[in-house]
């Protein structure tokens, strides 16, 4: 990186004058791994310049100095590089384009549905707290999970959870397995498992922690015409990319089938299924199949569509494409809890793609 692009940035910081959201671009460079081959600062003068910017962080209240594990590591074209900032005055340029309703990273919410009618805001729920609803009660247990008990003499009903966009949640059913439901992501199960098998529809993303138990009911999630078996596992599921499903096993076995194959996966294995109904099997990396888990955007391998849908999901915002560059491919991760200004600045960092926010859309140009 060359002095010049963070001149304004930096002589803000040396001043005492730079905004919470300056600090937070030069942190992010700061982090990055790759700067220190291609910048002419000095370690004593980065040293020098992060101590400034982390005493006047902690003069403002209210901002994390934490904001650096959402650092961004971009790669483009094989090559490792930071491009320098676009000047002050472009950056402004996105800003002065959000909607007086701001737009916000996710959080916890969900909507139950119960008898396929009533629908239940599970974010309106109190804190150990225990509410019925028809065939169910329902226990929010902390801010991000919530229980589904069957009444003891209620009928067996399907229900459903989802995540809408801009959302997650966990949920823990009878059984005492727990699913994790990305945004835009739903799941729908019976008030009470049969006693013969224990069966859950999805759609979106979702990650498994499913109960094993002494009378070894099998559990059977089911998507489209996709089926995973399990006894007692962990895995992660995704709909959304731009296979037909993807699933990821991090402990014990399942078994994914449809009507044309039947593979057993082990640990560290995951299947991908096309559209046309092919598959492969592979290793994968554990870190980035539940990055969206651990609050975390992964941009490896990733063009910009892939990464503004999900994006788009989190914030629950739409977005539009004027001639975007889907050749450019970014490496790294952002936190998913920036706000949308400094991460939309961070991406444009990569030559080829720029935003701007026009109310609740975002245009990719």
């Amino acid at each position: 990186m060359k002095r010049r692009s963070f001149n304004k940035i930096i002589e803000k910081i040396i001043n005492k004058k730079a905004s919470s959201q300056e600090v937070e671009i030069f942190d992010e460079w700061l982090n990055s791994i790759n700067h220190k081959s291609n910048s002419d600062w000095s370690d004593h003068e980065l040293e020098l310049l992060s101590e400034k910017a982390l005493q006047q962080v902690n003069s403002k209240r209210g901002f994390r100095w934490a904001y650096a594990a959402g650092a961004a590591i971009l790669l483009i074209i094989g090559t490792w590089l930071f491009i320098p900032k676009p000047n002050l005055d472009e950056f402004q340029s996105i800003k002065q384009q959000v909607s007086s309703e701001p737009i916000k990273a996710g959080g916890f919410n969900g909507l139950l549905t119960t008898h396929g009618k009533e629908s239940i805001s599970l974010a309106s729920l109190q804190l150990d707290s225990l509410y019925v609803f028809e065939d169910v009660q329902v226990e929010r247990l902390d801010s991000g999970l919530v229980r589904i008990i069957p009444l003891p003499s209620s009928q067996v009903s399907w229900q459903e959870i989802r995540a809408p966009k801009g959302a997650n949640l966990a949920v823990i059913l009878e059984d005492g397995s727990k699913i994790t439901l990305n945004a835009n992501s739903m799941i729908s199960f019976p008030s009470r498992f049969d006693p013969n098998g224990r069966e859950v529809v999805m759609e979106g993303e979702a990650f498994f922690e499913v109960q094993k138990e002494k009378t070894r009911r099998p559990f059977e999630v089911r998507s489209g015409q996709n089926v995973i078996n399990v006894l007692g596992t962990k895995f992660n599921v995704n709909t959304k990319s731009e296979n037909e499903m993807q699933a990821s096993l991090y402990e014990g076995r399942i078994q994914v089938s449809n009507g044309n194959f039947r593979v057993v996966l082990d640990p560290g294995k995951e299947i991908l299924i096309a559209k046309n109904g092919t598959y492969q099997v592979q290793i994968f990396d554990k870190n980035k199949s539940t990055a969206w888990k651990a609050g975390v955007f992964d941009l490896k391998g990733k063009n910009i569509k892939q990464i503004m849908k999900e994006v788009g999901d989190w914030y629950n915002v739409e977005v539009e494409y004027l001639n975007a560059d889907t050749n450019v491919k970014y490496m790294g991760e952002l936190s998913k809890f920036s706000n949308i200004e400094t991460l939309l600045e961070t991406i444009s960092l990569v030559k080829g793609n720029q935003f701007e926010i026009k109310e609740r859309r975002i245009i990719v140009k």
